[in-house]
């Protein structure tokens, strides 16, 4: 079970739905055969996925950061950086850098950049909880929308990997579940039988696009950056030498 790369970058994303007024009628009509509204059905349909804010974090260097959208924000305030809580019992908290983009375009070159840089190293890979499912499609198709080759290529092989053989990325869920094998759970499950608290605890992904229109745009990024520490928690958990505890 075990997928140990040299250089591992963990991330996570968290959207909104893109309703305009030339779309908004018809993306509703999408949602009623889903039984959805049209902002929970834009939330999580990849090309309708309007992308926020990302975290990630580089797991060898321990450094957490964070990339958002601030022309959501409603003001230029904002700090350079945020303290993100996660463990089990004993509660720690770590810093993560925040990234100001003046858009969803530029939110997507940007990472899309670091992707570039990261996976250049030997020993590079990509991990996340569902990202073949859901992260790794979104960046693809918004970055088709806004016209962003950033990474685009390297994501493209990333998603059409072997799942049982991942080399650019690896999606957990794929591992957790034995390919398939097993029920799916949410990361929540995991992370919590690892002996990590809920990144559930203060907000809901249902929650997200409520949360940006109220202004809580940073509430957000905390919670993206909850994820992105969960996540590593349960990547180090799985691949913890077999004769020790999961840390």
């Amino acid at each position: 079970m075990r997928q140990v790369k040299d250089n591992v970058l963990v991330f996570d994303l968290e959207t909104i739905a893109d309703l305009t007024p030339v779309n908004c009628a018809a993306v509703a009509a999408l949602a009623k055969g889903r039984e959805m509204t049209p902002e929970a059905y834009g939330g999580l349909c990849p090309p309708l996925a309007r992308v926020v804010c990302l975290s990630w974090l580089e797991v060898g260097a321990g450094k957490l950061g964070a990339l958002f959208d601030a022309s959501l924000c409603g003001s230029d305030l904002a700090p350079s950086m945020l303290w993100v809580e996660g463990g089990g019992e004993d509660r720690v908290a770590m810093p993560c850098a925040l990234q100001r983009c003046a858009s969803e375009t530029e939110l997507l070159r940007e990472f899309g950049r670091l992707v570039e840089w990261h996976l250049g190293q030997p020993g590079a890979q990509l991990v996340t909880f569902n990202g073949r499912g859901f992260d790794l499609p979104v960046l693809i198709h918004r970055s088709i929308k806004h016209g962003v080759t950033d990474a685009r290529d390297l994501l493209l092989k990333a998603v059409a990997e072997n799942r049982a053989r991942p080399e650019l990325h690896l999606d957990l869920l794929d591992l957790v579940t034995f390919c398939g094998a097993a029920p799916r759970f949410p990361l929540a499950a995991y992370a919590l039988g690892y002996g990590w608290r809920s990144p559930k605890e203060e907000m809901q992904g249902s929650e997200v696009g409520s949360a940006v229109q109220a202004g809580r745009l940073l509430d957000v990024v905390r919670y993206c950056a909850g994820d992105v520490l969960a996540t590593s928690h349960v990547y180090a958990c799985i691949n913890a030498p077999p004769d020790q505890p999961a840390p």
